[in-house]
C-alpha cells in the first residue's frame, strides 16, 4: 500500500530496466493468454479439441490462425477470435512476429498468410500492380520446395525456438518507450539487500519519496513546513535529502 500511494500504476507496470517494478500490465497479460488458444489452434490440428471447434462451426478459417470474424457473440470462441481480430496493435505485432512455415502446402493461405518470411503476397504485390514486384514474386515462388510429408506449420519469430510463449508476447505489447536517464535501474534489483531497501532506493531515484515538499504538494503539511528539518535552510526535496544538505 505504500508503494500504491505514491507511484502509479503505469510507472509500477513498466519493466524494472524501464523504472518499473516489472509488473506488467494485466491486460496485456490477459491479451497474450488469449491469443495462444488461436495460436494452438493452428498449431495443432490433430488434438481432439480442434476437431471440436471445427465441427461447431463448421467453417474453414482463411489462415493457420484464425481471424475470420464470426457472426453473434454467444460462444467463448467467437468471442476470443472477434476480440483478438478487432485488436490493432495485437495484429501489427503478430504479423510483424509470426511466419508459416511450408510444408505440403495444403493449409497456408497463398495470398493471405506470411509464408515468404516477408509479408504477404496480397501486400507486396497485389497492390502493386507492375512487373517489377510480379518478377520479384516469381524470384520467392521459386525457392519453395514443397515436401508431401511435411505439414505446415506456424512459426514464432520473437524466439529462437521459433516456439510461441505467452511471456514472449507479453514482453512486446508491454514495450516501453526509451527513458530520457542515464541511471540504471538493474544495478538496484541486483544487490543483497533487503527488498525493502531496494524498493526504498527505487522510489529515491523517481522521486516518490515522501519528503516535506512532497506532503506540501499533497496538501499534508502547510507550506511553512516545506524546509529541511536539519539544515531548516533549504526546501527538503529528494536531491537535497540525500546529496545537497550540507549539514549531512
Amino acid at each position: 500500500m505504500w508503494v500504491q500511494a505514491n507511484v502509479g500504476w503505469s510507472t509500477v507496470s513498466l519493466p524494472k530496466s524501464a523504472s518499473g517494478l516489472g509488473i506488467g500490465s494485466l491486460r496485456n497479460k490477459n491479451k497474450a493468454l488469449l491469443f495462444k488458444w488461436l495460436w494452438r489452434y493452428g498449431s495443432k490440428e490433430s488434438s481432439i479439441w480442434n476437431d471440436v471447434i471445427k465441427s461447431i462451426y463448421n467453417t474453414k478459417y482463411s489462415s493457420l490462425i484464425p481471424q475470420d470474424h464470426i457472426s453473434g457473440a454467444g460462444s467463448t470462441w467467437s468471442r476470443l477470435v472477434n476480440h483478438c481480430g478487432k485488436d490493432t496493435r495485437l495484429q501489427n505485432i503478430l504479423n510483424n512476429n509470426t511466419m508459416m512455415l511450408v510444408g505440403n502446402g495444403k493449409r497456408i493461405e497463398f495470398w493471405l498468410d506470411d509464408w515468404t518470411d516477408n509479408g504477404s503476397l496480397a501486400k507486396k504485390v497485389l497492390r502493386g500492380r507492375n512487373t517489377r514486384l510480379l518478377a520479384k514474386m516469381y524470384v520467392i515462388l521459386s525457392r519453395v520446395q514443397l515436401d508431401k510429408e511435411t505439414e505446415d506449420r506456424l512459426v514464432w519469430k520473437a524466439n529462437n525456438t521459433e516456439r510461441f510463449w505467452v511471456k514472449s508476447l507479453c514482453g512486446l505489447l508491454n514495450l516501453s518507450p526509451p527513458l530520457n536517464t542515464v541511471f540504471s535501474f538493474k544495478g538496484i534489483w541486483r544487490g543483497l539487500v533487503p527488498p525493502k531497501v531496494k524498493v526504498f532506493c527505487w522510489m529515491a531515484i523517481i522521486n516518490k519519496i515522501n519528503t516535506r515538499s512532497m506532503l506540501v504538494r499533497r496538501g499534508i503539511l502547510d507550506t511553512s513546513a516545506a524546509n529541511c528539518p536539519i539544515c531548516l535552510v533549504e526546501e527538503e526535496m529528494v536531491d537535497h535529502l540525500f546529496i545537497h544538505c550540507y549539514k549531512h
